[in-house]
């Protein structure tokens, strides 16, 4: 008996764990998106946007390509202004699916500044993903 007791409780620790990682809400994904480009860590922000290219070796030359922009203009833009310092969500759209959202979110940089945008994330397969039309 204790035995089982034992193994559920390491069951459900370990279902919990993997739950929080995965983000549960539209706005909760791109905040984790956002702090990976804040971290420079460009493959993680890059792997948040829905690739519709069915193709896999085209999807991942068009994630590559994007990599490789992000890190040269979206760094650059960010060090101006001081550095990305937190990204904080505004509001949740969630569509009446529950398979799209419209996430309004405040940027807050290193100089003081506050940049207020919205974007729409998409629903794949389990896992919100930031819809960049492409």
């Amino acid at each position: 008996m204790m035995k089982q007791l034992i193994r559920f409780a390491l069951m459900l620790v370990a279902v919990l764990a993997l739950a929080s990682c995965t983000p549960s809400t539209p706005g909760a994904a791109l905040k984790e998106y956002m702090s990976a480009l804040s971290d420079k860590d460009y493959e993680k922000f890059i792997n948040g946007c829905n690739i519709s290219e069915k193709d896999a070796d085209k999807a991942k030359e068009i994630r590559e390509g994007l990599v490789a922009m992000v890190q040269e203009k979206g760094s650059k833009t960010i060090e101006k202004s001081g550095g990305l310092k937190e990204t904080e969500i505004v509001s949740e759209e969630m569509a009446e699916d529950g398979n799209s959202a419209i996430v309004t979110f405040k940027q807050h940089y290193g100089d003081g500044s506050v940049k207020e945008d919205t974007q729409k994330m998409v629903k794949v397969d389990g896992k919100w993903l930031m819809d960049i039309g492409k």
